[in-house]
């Protein structure tokens, strides 16, 4: 589940492997990045359809007077300063063909906002067991891991890796026919011939911050620094940081012996675990932490650079998650440990600005936490999807070999010492705050409601605009992602899945509504109609959001002066996010989440499967209930199945 969520609309057959260890993933006979050049550029919306929607979506969270009032805001905007403004924003996306308009001032907005970047921004995915039980040692799973990690990042680095391509029509384009004609297609021209075969390619910008990168704190906006000539990973074990090398200088990976050996030396360290570990200060606001970083610089710039240009960081946490047989499918009760450990875990086991922490705990439960600004959920998906079908085909059942392993001992000022466990203590309370509640539904999935022609992503929405209304009598601003890679430089676009047809079935499902089985069906019915419209809308680059924020930052840009539009209090009230929703289904996957992004709202995560619906809500109590939205939507989903096959909710009434 993911904030920046991949749309599994269709199919992304990434999967190529050979049991045969040469280094690589797999050797991909079309180049990475074919289809880069050719990629087409993400469309800025009419002004006129942004504003039309932007109003379709205020509408169920206003009452009639609210409406007209901003109406009259929307139509002065759309008649003066905005038009100026959609006329600069296009001038300026012509000169700039090698961007998007919304690249920059999308990345800026994280590298800008100054909260801290756990909770707030990072998500995380979690691993389904290895199935054999012996490869679920800490010291076996992340052998495998780091090996499987660094043949994908070798595999992109080379070129082989098989481009991001979402298939319409597998049997076509999914071929060795159609890769073996695509290849001999120029660049400039590839993607046209893969959308013939109805086969739509997908940015990889992204890709090369994956690895070898990392957020840097800064006084008032962070950069994200690269690093393409590292060779080595750093490990977190107990508090202690630790630095090993997993490529050669030929840029060839090390034996596996090598790797374990390095493991092994790290987790039999006997030292006391370190609560007061450097790694508290990336659990900071940004403010703060780039303080801190500045001083720690004077006597530990060799070993920032160290942790800033690994390829990424393995975090070994000391300690079990939610234990259980091999095998065994993750209880409701057994999640909510597993998505704490993977959203924030101990904060001095972690080091929050790297691009991803690769986390093990003691008992090998296995996920992926990865910060935010540098990119979305399509390249951290395909690496995740990618390492663990090939963790499990090359496992790595071999003796330890002789690693070199150098500890990194920062030193530390009384000072620093201190706000190093200020800054664990911060944490620790934030943590007190934060919680969640999981949901299993089942016997309610993706085939019952396919065979009754509706989206199973707009049931999943539906359920949760009535759920929330059942518990508050309320429409709320409501955020789904979706991701638009592809485009060139594309990012995400927001999916408002809160309608006027969400308002009007959630009020026709209130057992004291006169609305009979029929009109309950066929209000169900228009929503779902409704928010299939919304997404491909939003995947096409034709959502309201992204452009909005466009046209705001570049009047900022110009200095111009706060316009009536932005500065609406029903413009916030639609930007206040109460439930920020995002799904997430991979074979892979057996736990993933964010947190809720404002302290009254709720994080969504979301996941439908064929036979059964599961959902959290993670919140800051007493800002909202989680626990409440949970217990509705289990009521929510037992309507919604009901009245799907047919049967009325409302006993007693004629239908």
């Amino acid at each position: 589940m993911l904030r920046s969520a991949v749309r599994n609309r269709g199919r992304l057959p990434f999967r190529c492997l050979s049991t045969l260890d040469d280094g690589y993933i797999h050797r991909s006979i079309v180049p990475t990045l074919h289809y880069q050049k050719s990629l087409p550029r993400l469309p800025i919306p009419k002004l006129e359809d942004t504003c039309s929607r932007y109003l379709a979506a205020l509408h169920p969270l206003l009452s009639e007077t609210e409406y007209k009032a901003s109406e009259i805001l929307i139509n002065e905007f759309m008649s003066g300063k905005g038009k100026e403004l959609q006329s600069h924003l296009i001038s300026s996306d012509k000169q700039n063909k090698n961007s998007s308009y919304i690249a920059q001032p999308w990345t800026e907005l994280y590298q800008q906002d100054r909260r801290s970047v756990v909770l707030n921004f990072n998500p995380f995915l979690g691993f389904v067991d290895d199935p054999e039980p012996e490869h679920n040692t800490q010291l076996a799973r992340s052998t495998n891991l780091i090996m499987s990690s660094v043949r994908f990042f070798r595999t992109y680095r080379d070129g082989l890796l098989s481009p991001d391509i979402y298939h319409m029509n597998p049997a076509k384009s999914d071929t060795e026919r159609f890769k073996n004609l695509i290849r001999y297609v120029p660049q400039s021209l590839s993607w046209y011939g893969a959308y013939l075969a109805k086969a739509f390619p997908l940015d990889m910008r992204q890709y090369p911050y994956l690895f070898q990168s990392t957020r840097v704190p800064k006084p008032e906006q962070d950069i994200n620094v690269r690093f393409p000539e590292s060779r080595h990973i750093v490990a977190i074990h107990k508090g202690y940081f630790y630095s090993f090398d997993v490529l050669t200088t030929n840029g060839e990976m090390v034996s596996g012996g090598e790797i374990k050996g390095s493991l092994s030396q790290i987790l039999s360290d006997s030292r006391p675990v370190n609560t007061a570990s450097i790694g508290n200060y990336t659990s900071l606001d940004r403010t703060s932490w780039a303080g801190i970083r500045s001083d720690l610089e004077s006597s530990n710039s060799e070993l920032l650079t160290e942790i800033d240009s690994a390829l990424f960081v393995l975090c070994l946490d000391d300690y079990e998650v939610a234990p259980k047989p091999p095998g065994t499918p993750v209880s409701e009760r057994d999640a909510i440990p597993l998505i704490k450990n993977g959203l924030h875990g101990e904060a001095y086991n972690r080091w929050f600005d790297k691009c991803f922490n690769l986390i093990v705990t003691k008992n090998g439960k296995a996920a992926v936490h990865f910060e935010h600004s540098w990119g979305d959920g399509v390249s951290v998906l395909r690496y995740f999807n990618e390492i663990f079908d090939d963790h499990l085909a090359k496992r790595y059942t071999g003796e330890e070999g002789v690693g070199e392993v150098r500890r990194l001992d920062p030193v530390l000022s009384t000072d620093l010492t201190s706000a190093a466990e200020s800054a664990r203590d911060n944490f620790e309370k934030v943590k007190e705050s934060f919680t969640l509640d999981v949901l299993k539904f089942e016997g309610f999935g993706k085939n019952d409601l396919r065979k009754l022609k509706v989206s199973p992503d707009a049931i999943c929405q539906l359920s949760f605009q009535m759920a929330y209304w059942r518990m508050s009598g309320a429409c709320v601003g409501t955020y789904e992602s979706c991701s638009t890679a592809a485009f060139r430089f594309g990012r995400t676009e927001t999916i408002r899945p809160c309608t006027k047809e969400t308002k009007a079935c959630s009020v026709a499902f209130d057992k004291d509504n006169s609305a009979g089985l029929t009109e309950m069906e066929s209000l169900l019915r228009a929503c779902s109609k409704k928010h299939n419209t919304l997404t491909k809308q939003a995947a096409m680059g034709q959502g309201f959001d992204r452009h909005l924020f466009a046209l705001r930052h570049l009047n900022e840009q110009l200095g111009g002066a706060p316009l009536p539009l932005f500065t609406d209090p029903n413009y916030a009230k639609l930007n206040h996010i109460i439930l920020s929703t995002s799904t997430l289904v991979s074979p892979a996957l057996e736990v993933g989440g964010f947190a809720a992004v404002v302290d009254d709202g709720l994080g969504v995560g979301y996941a439908m499967f064929d036979d059964w619906f599961g959902t959290q809500a993670s919140y800051y109590p007493p800002g909202n209930d989680g626990s409440e939205f949970i217990r509705q939507l289990g009521g929510v989903c037992e309507d919604l199945k009901a009245v799907l096959n047919g049967k009325n909710i409302k006993e007693g009434r004629k239908v």
